[in-house]
């Protein structure tokens, strides 16, 4: 594990400048500076490019971004602004009315309607679909088309009504509505999509890259055609041989290099870091299916037994924050006065005590009541180095205490299946969660949603599930934000994920990309006003 840098705040200062963007007379001259070739390396391949079963981070934040158009989307200050929607008008706190813009055209030509929205919004609340933020819009109760370029819908009333809007871009009815919602994960629009954004599909390269063109079409209200004429996403799954590729030219923005690597190419005079505050957490997923993991008390145990400071300080140089439950400080329902669990190994062994878990044999091991020593299995990506120290960290950590833990790495999508089967295969898992700016607790630990593919935790607590189902039929935030202060308690105190620290988004950029702004919001959240200041490209290899 790596020593915490004695640099790195300076460096997240010089980060967060770097970020900020470019002054008013270079923005202004972005207007003239077109041409040339912006490429990216990611780690992961774009899943599918449809929004409607999109499952990754990166590849969504890309979609909904540069290819796809939402009604509405997030400003800067995270307030509701315009998109493929020129106004709307809210009806009481039970539904909206979008009037869409008329000059937005999928890139085939075919205008971009409000029967596309309707589409979009019938097969998103499909289950047979399967999209991923389908429990964002169990409130809503109808779509309706007005006219051509008019939808209303219709919803219970709650807190934050527009807020799932801006994640679930339209996707074109014309070249959808023959594939059957359960065929939609394995369309081939999926691999050469017809968007209706700053840039169009060009040419496909599965697990090597994908070819994207500037979109000349582009309306200019919403910003008219991108500066770049081409950007390419270029997958290089090896943190090491994407690094190079951005030392050598074979790409300008690489990201999440690792926190190791970030620190050191932040310090180079050619290359720009760049932290984006995201909406990411680490956690354990405990399995409460099983003994003792069921168990609150055991659960605040092991937690407090784990010097999650020291993760922070190691692995991620000090970037990142304690966690206190699954709402992050950048929502409004966050409760900023609640303290995250302390590192106390006397308390662990206290709680352990009260559980009926203790030395029986006197061997340095704890046994459950049955005599059983207390160990389990912990899951991990294999082909991730950070989970994998974090599961060093806690394998070490919950030794000291007397508590075997068995490392196990997994193949990604095999875990995600082991976590999401009705089986439920496994005790622990160590993962990363990005939450949405639309709270959904009830998917995650409502008890009605035990047999659901992501209450993998198989938590219940009739006093959480009585705060979310108040939650959900609150119209006002300061009516619900007390409610949520109460629940995010609970979680902290129960922890049914082991809730470790908050963290940034890590990248780097050579200086020749330019007027690049990364936030909340995501890392392609002005993509279509990048642009190069020289006219010389990465080698497209």
């Amino acid at each position: 594990m790596a020593p915490v840098r004695p640099a790195a705040t300076a460096l997240v200062l010089a980060a967060l400048w770097a970020c900020a963007g470019d002054s008013d007379a270079t923005r202004a001259a972005d207007q003239r500076r077109t041409g040339g070739t912006v490429v990216v390396a990611t780690a992961e391949d774009i899943d599918a490019a449809n929004p409607l079963v999109s499952q990754l981070g990166v590849p969504r934040d890309f979609l909904r971004n540069a290819l796809f158009l939402p009604l509405v989307r997030y400003g800067p200050d995270l307030e509701i602004e315009p998109a493929l929607a020129a106004e709307w008008t809210m009806t009481g706190d039970t539904g909206v009315v979008f009037r869409l813009r008329h000059d937005v055209r999928w890139h085939d030509g075919a205008s971009t309607t409000a029967m596309d929205a309707k589409f979009t919004f019938d097969r998103a609340t499909d289950p047979a679909t399967a999209y991923g933020g389908a429990g964002e819009l169990t409130f809503f109760t109808r779509a309706e088309v007005v006219d051509s370029f008019t939808i209303r819908f219709a919803w219970r009333p709650h807190s934050d009504p527009l807020a799932a809007f801006p994640f679930l871009p339209l996707v074109p009815e014309h070249l959808l509505d023959t594939v059957p919602p359960a065929a939609t994960a394995n369309a081939e629009f999926n691999h050469a999509p017809v968007g209706n954004g700053p840039f169009r599909f060009v040419a496909y390269r599965p697990n090597e890259r994908w070819e994207f063109e500037a979109n000349p079409d582009y309306p200019a209200e919403l910003g008219g055609r991108p500066p770049v004429d081409r950007l390419v996403l270029r997958v290089i799954p090896d943190a090491s041989a994407r690094i190079a590729e951005l030392r050598t030219g074979g790409a300008d923005l690489i990201l999440n290099p690792g926190a190791d690597a970030w620190a050191g190419l932040a310090a180079d005079p050619g290359l720009q870091g760049i932290v984006r505050p995201a909406r990411n957490y680490s956690m354990i997923v405990w399995n409460g299916r099983r003994t003792p993991l069921g168990d609150a008390v055991v659960r605040r145990a092991l937690m407090v037994a784990i010097d999650r400071q020291r993760m922070v300080d190691a692995l991620r140089g000090g970037i990142g924050t304690l966690a206190v439950g699954p709402i992050g400080p950048y929502h409004w329902a966050f409760a900023d006065s609640l303290k995250p669990l302390p590192f106390d190994t006397a308390q662990a062994r206290s709680l352990l005590e009260s559980a009926g878990i203790t030395d029986r044999t006197g061997d340095g091991t704890l046994d459950l009541t049955d005599g059983r020593p207390f160990s389990f299995t912990v899951n991990y990506p294999a082909d991730q180095q950070l989970m994998r120290d974090i599961a060093e960290v806690v394998e070490n950590d919950l030794g000291q205490i007397g508590v075997n833990v068995r490392l196990e790495p997994v193949e990604f999508n095999t875990l995600v299946g082991r976590l999401t089967s009705p089986t439920r295969s496994f005790d622990a898992v160590i993962m990363g969660w990005e939450s949405d700016f639309r709270v959904n607790l009830r998917d995650l630990f409502h008890s009605a949603m035990l047999s659901g593919p992501y209450q993998i935790a198989g938590y219940a607590n009739p006093r959480v599930d009585a705060l979310i189902d108040s939650i959900a039929v609150i119209v006002g935030r300061d009516e619900a934000r007390p409610l949520y202060h109460r629940l995010q308690r609970i979680l902290r105190d129960e922890q049914p994920w082991g809730f470790l620290y908050y963290f940034p988004d890590l990248n780097i950029a050579r200086n020749r990309l330019r007027n690049v702004t990364m936030d909340v919001r995501g890392s392609f959240v002005n993509v279509d006003r990048w642009w190069v200041s020289d006219a010389a490209a990465p080698e497209a290899r």
